[in-house]
């Protein structure tokens, strides 16, 4: 009986680590730019049913057209990307912006 609350507790703290690494794993969309405001590091991409969602890119985030690095600002209006990213507090944050143009 007495090694019941420790395997209970190790459970539990097991659980506990996994919910806290589920949340912090990245996810990842793709779709068409929509519009990009530069200045407030935020940009809207619209997926394949045309519903659009508004990203703020992380201050360390990084944007690459054809596997070069660029700047938020040289996305375009209908570049194809694919966006890596994590909500937090109903607000979906950027990390990693990749386009590729032809």
């Amino acid at each position: 009986m007495k090694s019941f609350p420790k395997v209970l507790l190790a459970v539990l703290v097991l659980a506990l680590l996994l919910g806290l690494t589920a949340t912090a794993m990245a996810a990842e969309t793709k779709g068409k730019i929509k519009s990009v405001n530069a200045d407030k590091n935020e940009f809207v991409m619209s997926d394949a049913n045309n519903k659009d969602f508004t990203f703020h890119l992380n201050r360390d985030g990084k944007v690459f057209i054809n596997d070069k690095e660029a700047k938020l600002s040289d996305l375009k209006a209908d570049d194809e990307v694919n966006v890596t990213y994590e909500k937090k507090e109903d607000k979906l944050h950027a990390s990693e912006i990749r386009c590729s143009r032809k």
